[in-house]
């Protein structure tokens, strides 16, 4: 486990952030085509992006409310090749889905205000990355965010 780059301070401020970050994104200067454009190299489009990000999210919320409500529990690891497939990612309705998204990380969010400081130091034993803290899980949501913003980005920007 690597250490984690930002504070607890950082992490809910970023991902309480990020939801209207995205928002402004892809719906203020975009028309509804372009929630439906592939990306540039024929990769994923936002219709894609945004399902992933929702699946993610509840994963993400389901591990934090593990690792504080368990004593070091396991933390399994998914392979998600397959459920742009799987889940009909490019079915769904995309703003539905950042709906669907922004509230589940509205709840996470708020699950994370109510903890103690100390609770961010709770481990659990992830299966590809070892013994992971709450702080560590966070900041990777972040980073996640982070990555998936960007994409978003030059999916746009065609």
């Amino acid at each position: 486990m690597e250490p984690t780059q930002r504070s607890r301070e950082e992490i809910l401020e970023e991902l309480a952030a990020f939801p209207d970050e995205l928002r402004r994104l892809l719906f203020s200067a975009h028309d509804d085509d372009a929630l439906y454009r592939p990306g540039s190299d024929g990769g994923w489009g936002i219709v894609e992006i945004l399902p992933h990000l929702r699946d993610w999210e509840e994963i993400f919320f389901e591990r934090a409310q593990c690792i504080v409500s368990e004593d070091d529990p396991e933390i399994p690891g998914y392979d998600d090749a397959l459920w742009p497939i799987e889940r009909d990612y490019s079915g769904q309705d995309p703003r539905i889905v950042f709906d669907e998204f922004a509230q589940i990380r509205k709840n996470h969010v708020e699950f994370l205000y109510t903890l103690p400081a100390e609770a961010w130091d709770r481990t659990g034993q992830h299966s590809l990355y070892g013994r992971i803290t709450l702080t560590w899980l966070e900041d990777h949501v972040c980073d996640h965010d982070s990555e998936h913003l960007d994409q978003a980005r030059e999916v746009l920007a065609g």
